[in-house]
């Protein structure tokens, strides 16, 4: 790897990138672990240090949880003082790196191997924060203005619930304020197709207990006398879906948005093959009757048990019938759906279930708007330049079946629409040992968010 020029003798150094990202990559900023408190402040100070050095005014801010990295452009940072202004949001936490025995090398000791960066945190979302930093950096080190006006908060608690972030979005709503989001911890459609995902499902989560009698007791005595709470709890369960695999709450899908034609045969058209899917897993395709697989996953709500326990799960035998069953339940919900909609008709058809005079105890986890971007957003076509003359060929849009709830909540509390162009790819091992990032895709994705704030800068005025 080398510089390479990218617009107007703009260059880019990418091996100094690549070093720079190893350096940062070295820091074991575990998030979900107090153990690791001190390298997580490390890593929030050497992103600061690095927006300082590309010329922003960096500040590392306290939250409830882990610090956020805030940086912003003034009038004088930019070409143009009237452009638009980019919000990029990040996160510098990672995984655990567990289980340490099958890595190749070091979680933590970044290592190149056949053209891929190895390590924890170098697809998600290290190594796609940096593509964004080096990007800024750039500019100022060809000594150039930037195009657009640029907002950079990075995170420390994205991989344990961002339990600290919608509040920071309340407190700094002033300096967050912005035309577009664009995130970078997504993936490509493929190795040599970039994407944009303009829609996410949003999440609806659950934990639920059925409480039956007030201790587990012996099964000889009681069994067929009283309701069984690990008898009855499945029963209830299955009951959520009919023979079409179609959710029985009554008025469930009301809110569901019909299939546009146009964008159902454009999905038709990336080639998307349910055996290339699903094989490598052992499994075949299932689900709701009538709809096509991507159609499911992108356009359609899901639910799924997450979990069941309860009763003896040791060695061996022991016949009791237990004083209680527990399950988790998600779901998976598209634009137009609402989540606090969705959990109030869950909860109600689960009251209205006979459970034999077992209680239930309810819980809920969390939840997260669906969000969607309209594919005709001049900021999706801004991207669609910029990611065309990085790689050579247009991107293709995509929805995605899960959920970031960050995203949603920039457009709940912050009113703005996310651009998610990713240059991961799902076999990066994310979460995984021996996650990786190829130096190629590091290079496109530098390459990419430079010519993207220089297509940004066009919007307002061709608007």
């Amino acid at each position: 790897m080398s510089s390479t020029p990218i617009i107007d003798g703009l260059e880019i150094d990418y091996d100094a990138g690549v070093a720079r990202l190893c350096e940062f990559l070295k820091i074991p900023s575990v998030s979900t672990d107090p153990a690791y408190k001190a390298h997580i402040a490390e890593a929030a100070q050497w992103v600061a240090d690095h927006l300082q050095q590309s010329g922003l005014a960096a500040e590392v801010c306290k939250t409830a949880g882990h610090p956020v990295v805030l940086a912003r452009t003034t009038d004088d940072d930019v070409a143009d003082p009237t452009a638009p202004r980019v919000l990029f949001y990040g996160h510098y936490d990672v995984q655990p790196p567990d289980p340490l025995e099958k890595w190749t090398t070091g979680p933590f000791e970044p290592t190149v191997r056949d053209g891929k960066l190895y390590a924890r945190g170098a697809s998600d979302d290290k190594g796609q924060v940096v593509c964004f930093l080096e990007a800024l950096r750039a500019y100022k080190e060809a000594g150039r203005k930037l195009p657009c006006h640029v907002t950079v908060m990075i995170e420390g608690e994205e991989e344990c619930g961002s339990v600290g972030l919608p509040g920071f979005l309340e407190e700094r709503h002033e300096q967050l304020k912005a035309d577009i989001v664009v995130v970078s911890d997504t993936t490509m459609w493929d190795a040599d197709t970039p994407a944009i995902t303009y829609a996410m499902r949003g999440l609806v989560y659950f934990d639920l207990k059925l409480h039956g009698p007030n201790r587990d007791l012996h099964s000889g005595v009681y069994g067929g006398t009283l309701a069984n709470p690990a008898t009855v709890l499945p029963r209830v369960l299955a009951k959520l879906f009919d023979d079409d695999n179609r959710i029985t709450i009554p008025g469930f899908y009301d809110d569901v948005a019909p299939l546009d034609e146009a964008e159902s045969n454009r999905w038709a058209g990336l080639g998307f093959k349910d055996e290339d899917f699903l094989g490598p897993l052992g499994s075949q395709a299932f689900g709701e009757a009538g709809f096509a697989t991507l159609e499911r996953r992108w356009a359609r709500p899901a639910c799924d048990v997450n979990g069941l326990y309860g009763g003896y799960m040791g060695e061996g035998a022991k016949t009791v019938i237990p004083s209680f069953a527990g399950v988790k339940v998600s779901f998976r919900i598209p634009a137009n759906m609402d989540p606090k909609k969705v959990a109030r008709q869950f909860t109600d058809w689960l009251k209205e279930q006979n459970t034999g005079g077992c209680r239930w105890e309810i819980e809920q986890h969390g939840e997260a708007y669906p969000v969607a971007v309209p594919v005709d957003s001049p900021y999706i076509a801004a991207a669609s330049r910029a990611i065309k003359q990085a790689q050579g060929r247009p991107p293709v849009l995509v929805r995605d079946g899960a959920t970031i709830p960050i995203i949603a909540d920039f457009k709940q509390k912050l009113g703005l629409d996310t651009l998610l162009i990713g240059f991961g790819l799902n076999e990066d091992g994310i979460h995984s040992p021996d996650e990786h990032f190829a130096l190629d895709r590091f290079k496109l994705g530098c390459k990419t968010h430079a010519l993207l704030l220089a297509e940004v800068a066009q919007v307002r005025s061709a608007m």
